[in-house]
């Protein structure tokens, strides 16, 4: 009996161990359209980094203990109605946004200039800056991309990992 007991120990281990590291360190996630062209295409994996920032809580929008925030260009994942994007950080908590309604709509991010529609301005021209806790963050390919322009700010609790790619 003893003999099979270890074996069976270790395969239990490192099946517990493979999991901790997928639930709090390391995944891999498959890109699905062209918002990030031409830094990621569809199909294309990515490796995500969840303890970029923090120690995640797992199945929660949580961190346990947080040592840091995303910076401008990192790209970022997060779930938006249900399904995780990914995106890049253009500014943190504390950029400020300057807005123009002059040929077309368009905000300006740290030197920048985003374009928008109509809608899109709208809901975001009131914000002089980005809110605390939060990050603007669009996709690479704005003209395919839904990102913070049209859903607003992301919360930086809620972002899930850095990705890790090229």
């Amino acid at each position: 009996m003893k003999k099979t007991a270890r074996p069976t120990i270790l395969f239990i281990s490192v099946i517990l161990f493979a999991l901790a590291i997928k639930l709090l360190a390391f995944d891999v996630l498959w890109v699905s359209g062209p918002s990030m062209l031409p830094t990621l295409r569809a199909g294309m994996p990515v490796c995500e980094f969840k303890l970029a920032w923090g120690v995640p809580i797992p199945f929660s929008n949580r961190y346990a203990l947080r040592w840091g925030s995303p910076k401008p260009g990192e790209i970022v994942i997060y779930p938006v109605a249900g399904r995780y994007v990914v995106k890049r950080c253009v500014a943190p908590a504390g950029t400020p946004l300057f807005f123009s309604a002059e040929r077309g709509y368009s905000v300006s991010v740290g030197g920048r200039t985003i374009p928008l529609d109509e809608e899109q301005y709208r809901n975001l021209k009131d914000a002089l800056v980005v809110p605390t806790g939060m990050i603007f963050a669009i996709g690479d390919n704005m003209a395919e991309s839904r990102d913070s322009r049209d859903y607003g700010f992301v919360s930086i609790d809620s972002i899930r990992g850095k990705a890790l790619c090229r």
